[in-house]
């Protein structure tokens, strides 16, 4: 009968550790200067504090102005949500770093570590989202604009939470209540001490959400690149009045060759959706009035175009704020001493608050891919200013 052993770093190792050398602390008991320690309390205040006043501004702007809360902007406000909790929640990694322990008991480090978990994995399960539903809206534009509502933006948006709260409550919480596990000192989490498990712990967080998200926009961007050739055909065709005429006036054998390769998969931008609604009070014997005007049943250019832009940035945030530290979490859960040794403590302090910037670089990634959030945020800011001014 063989008996498999697992590999598990002893506690005194691992509280070691995190003393000396992985940089959970600013200054450790044994020393650090007292000035260094308030350089890195006021940083990483300065830090959490723009991460918490960004998000809250999004939100706010999204209160505010009626016109933002569009369906796409719906998974915006969501990630907002998750990002505005997670900067709250590095309040507690603030006090952590400053007294160079846990403050708080074990119980609580138990239930606060799997919500944490919970907030960062929803955060990527979001964007994967995101990336799958603009993935509808390119390749069948048509199904996705009729069946988009705010009810299913919500329970997508719920998918992510429930998804995200039920494996890491369950693999931190529950597991470590069961097992009254000893967090020791610093609140290390049981599964950061048996190698193995703490790759899952890598994998699930960032590397399954990035896989994913590689592929989804891999194929939008192909299939946008190939839809760019069919505006071309709307300016060869010359449409300009009626989309059946020009038709019509096309030799049999180029149309069916120029529809198939192009008017049917055409962009939102093409001449379908603007073409359809003018031509349909012509076919009536009657003048249709504006109220029984055919609605569009495909999202607009600038709408398509907006969105595409804002998950570009999106998702560059993403892999710009989690891939050196989840290069580097891959690495320590294999050897921690490849990284202790290896990296200095000021590179590892940079690179694991930069995977907490990643809830920074999003509300700056909203404001720069949409005109009219950035219009509104400028409104909040200087609404004082604006009522001061002298009236002409």
């Amino acid at each position: 009968m063989t008996t498999v052993t697992v590999q598990t770093y002893p506690t005194l190792w691992v509280e070691t550790v995190l003393d000396n050398s992985t940089g959970s602390e600013i200054h450790t008991k044994s020393g650090g200067s007292n000035s260094s320690s308030i350089f890195g309390l006021l940083w990483t205040s300065l830090f959490t504090a723009c991460i918490i006043v960004a998000n809250c501004l999004t939100l706010a702007a999204f209160c505010v102005n009626k016109k933002l809360r569009t369906y796409n902007n719906y998974f915006i406000i969501n990630l907002s949500i998750i990002d505005l909790l997670s900067g709250l929640r590095l309040i507690i990694s603030i006090l952590h770093t400053h007294v160079g322990y846990y403050p708080l008991n074990q119980d609580l480090c138990k239930i606060i570590s799997g919500i944490s978990r919970s907030l960062l994995n929803a955060s990527n399960f979001v964007v994967v989202i995101i990336c799958a539903d603009r993935h509808r809206a390119t390749y069948d534009p048509i199904n996705h604009f009729m069946t988009r509502s705010k009810r299913r933006a919500l329970f997508l948006n719920s998918l992510a939470w429930l998804v995200a709260f039920a494996f890491w409550m369950m693999f931190i919480t529950a597991w470590e209540f069961i097992d009254n596990f000893d967090n020791g000192r610093h609140c290390v989490n049981k599964y950061a001490r048996i190698p193995g498990v703490s790759v899952l712990n890598v994998v699930v967080i960032f590397y399954l959400p990035f896989f994913l998200i590689s592929i989804l926009y891999l194929r939008i961007y192909l299939k946008i690149r190939k839809t760019r050739g069919g505006k071309l055909v709307e300016k060869k065709f010359d449409v300009n009045d009626n989309l059946s005429t020009e038709v019509t006036n096309i030799p049999m054998d180029t149309t069916t060759s120029s529809l198939n390769a192009s008017a049917i998969d055409m962009d939102v931008a093409s001449v379908g959706e603007k073409q359809f609604a003018r031509d349909m009070p012509r076919k009536g014997t009657k003048q249709a009035s504006p109220k029984t005007d055919k609605k569009p049943v495909r999202e607009s250019a600038a709408e398509m175009r907006k969105a595409t832009r804002t998950l570009l940035f999106i998702v560059l945030s993403f892999v710009v704020a989690w891939l050196p530290q989840s290069i580097i979490g891959l690495i320590y859960s294999v050897d921690p001493l490849l990284i202790v040794q290896g990296l200095p403590r000021p590179g590892r302090l940079f690179f694991t608050w930069l995977a907490s910037g990643n809830s920074l670089l999003n509300p700056i990634s909203y404001a720069v891919s949409q005109p009219l959030l950035r219009s509104t945020l400028k409104d909040m800011l200087f609404i004082h200013c604006k009522d001061r001014s002298p009236k002409k």
